[in-house]
């Protein structure tokens, strides 16, 4: 697995364009935010700070990366190979996504007509996506 994943689908406390590092014993990712806010005026004096660390398993990182959560950053070794994609890789990652947001689409709360139609629309698109898959050679 590469050295960077990023983030694809919310998930934990992860946001969509994190990028989780290899940690130099190659066991976990990680990621560390620290924020910072501080307001000054002549009523108040007004300062906060935040940091976290979040951490996974390679293991888990291979099971969101299945699931559509995380994908692996290519690193750009050679100029040719940095703009190159697999487009039956990425095929195969948006199948996964989009079979992951109709499963959530059917738990979901919507309104009936807002639910079928984003059931229809993931349908279509995994169907588009299955068929394309399917003349590989």
């Amino acid at each position: 697995m590469s050295k960077e994943l990023k983030v694809c689908i919310p998930f934990f406390v992860m946001e969509v364009g994190d990028v989780m590092k290899l940690s130099e014993d190659g066991k976990t990712y990680y990621f560390d935010r620290e924020d910072k806010y501080e307001n000054v005026n002549d009523r108040d004096d007004i300062s906060s700070s935040y940091s976290s660390h979040f951490e996974i398993s390679t293991a888990y990182a291979k099971d969101l990366i299945e699931d559509g959560y995380l994908m692996e950053v290519v690193e750009k070794t050679q100029k040719s190979d940095a703009n190159f994609v697999n487009v039956f890789d990425e095929i195969d990652n948006l199948l996964n996504r989009y079979n992951n947001e109709k499963k959530e689409t059917d738990e979901s709360d919507d309104y009936p007509c807002v639910k079928l139609e984003k059931q229809t629309v993931y349908s279509n698109l995994i169907k588009v996506l299955t068929h394309l898959k399917n003349l590989r050679k």
